[in-house]
């Protein structure tokens, strides 16, 4: 029995899995509605219904999201016909980079066509940002600000990481920058410093065939996707697609899909309202919502699986309290579950005089929900404004000494 009829889904979301494969859906609806089981029942209906598994591509905004997907196909009997890939748009740049890469290098300006490339990580990034860096902070760079230098290092690197996701040349950072501030004009400075920095990064990488982030997004976005060969490959590789927490995503993955869309057999976006938390990351929930145009069907899924309505009506009370636009595309029915709950019931207040007993009365509290109520630790979460040392040994220490593990 194929494992799509064994996944545990309600009728709604079986309808939106048994849609006809040429179909191009557009999902969308607050997180905890069961937007990537269905996606995930897709998958498998796709396959169950003798589309060829490499023939499918899964795009999610970061590999931790690709976990459901991961899971399920290890379940399951997948019929022969390759792999469903499963891959960032990241990912996905850096693999198509390193299978093209002798027809990009030269165009692309790399110093050693000739030679392969070399993908950096996060880290050996900040290795050679540090080596380029290190001499221009001993010649009185950045000296006006207090800042760790790796710190500084990661920032650097994050400059150029948020121009490729957005989409603008790397030579605009400082600008951009300046353009932002609104303290004294005596430290904009700064920012062309922090220019002056990426650009070498960017040069020393092309002249020595590295690629961080940033280079292999921009050189697969301006050369790769735009080249007809290259394009075609991918479109003809890759006419299924499925694509979650599209809200979480950048804009240029968001110009890569409307070019890709039309092109598509069948495609499953799906889109958390309400979210978008990744902004400070490039994340673009407005640009997201307008591919739903180049669908050829919207569903929305309402009822929360994982919600209860206490607090249903506390998270609609509380943006309520901060002037936060509600999203005015509710039906009745779904306004009148928000406001059957009691928003008061979900949270319980607590006020201490001394620190001390503050801590005892969290770990008291964190204790009894796991030995008492049996609720799993790894649901439990402790949100602090500030996260010091002293904080997180104490907090520790004191779930430790009641045998509840943290991390």
């Amino acid at each position: 029995m194929p494992e799509m009829r064994s996944l545990a889904v309600h009728s709604h979301q079986r309808m939106l899995i048994k849609r006809p494969i040429k179909s191009k859906l557009f999902l969308e609806g607050p997180a905890g509605t069961g937007k990537t089981t269905a996606a995930v029942g897709r998958l498998l209906h796709l396959l169950d219904s003798g589309v060829p598994a490499g023939s499918i591509l899964v795009i999610v905004p970061q590999r931790t999201l690709a976990t459901p997907y991961y899971d399920a196909l290890r379940r399951s009997t997948v019929r022969a016909g390759g792999q469903v890939t499963i891959s960032t748009v990241g990912g996905l740049a850096q693999r198509t980079v390193d299978l093209f890469w002798p027809l990009v290098a030269e165009d692309a300006g790399f110093g050693h066509p000739d030679d392969p490339p070399t993908f950096l990580t996060l880290e050996t990034a900040q290795y050679y940002m540090a080596r380029l860096v290190r001499p221009l902070l001993d010649q009185g760079y950045f000296e006006t600000i207090t800042i760790d230098r790796n710190r500084l290092y990661s920032q650097i690197i994050d400059n150029l990481n948020k121009a490729a996701v957005v989409g603008f040349p790397v030579t605009m950072i400082g600008q951009r920058l300046k353009a932002a501030w609104g303290g004294e004009q005596s430290q904009r400075r700064i920012y062309d410093e922090a220019q002056a920095c990426a650009t070498r990064f960017r040069e020393y990488c092309l002249a020595h065939n590295l690629l961080d982030f940033s280079l292999q997004l921009e050189v697969f976005l301006k050369y790769l996707w735009t080249m007809p060969l290259c394009r075609n490959y991918l479109l003809e590789t890759y006419p299924h697609l499925i694509v979650d927490n599209v809200e979480e995503d950048t804009p240029v993955a968001h110009d890569l899909l409307r070019d890709w869309l039309p092109h598509c057999r069948s495609a499953l976006l799906i889109c958390d309202r309400e979210a978008g938390y990744r902004r400070f990351l490039g994340a673009d929930p407005e640009s997201a919502l307008a591919l739903r145009d180049l669908c050829d069907e919207r569903v929305t899924f309402t009822e929360s699986f994982v919600t209860s309505p206490d607090v249903r009506a506390f998270g609609y009370a509380l943006a309520r309290s901060l002037n936060r636009p509600i999203d005015t595309r509710s039906k009745p029915r779904e306004d009148r579950r928000r406001a059957a709950g009691n928003a008061r019931a979900a949270l319980v207040y607590e006020y201490h005089r001394y620190y001390p007993e503050m801590l005892d009365w969290v770990t008291d509290e964190i204790a009894r929900l796991v030995h008492d109520e049996s609720v799993p630790p790894g649901e439990i979460v402790v949100l602090a404004p500030f996260l010091p040392d002293a904080l997180r040994f104490s907090l520790t220490n004191r779930l430790e000494a009641r045998d509840v593990p943290t991390r």
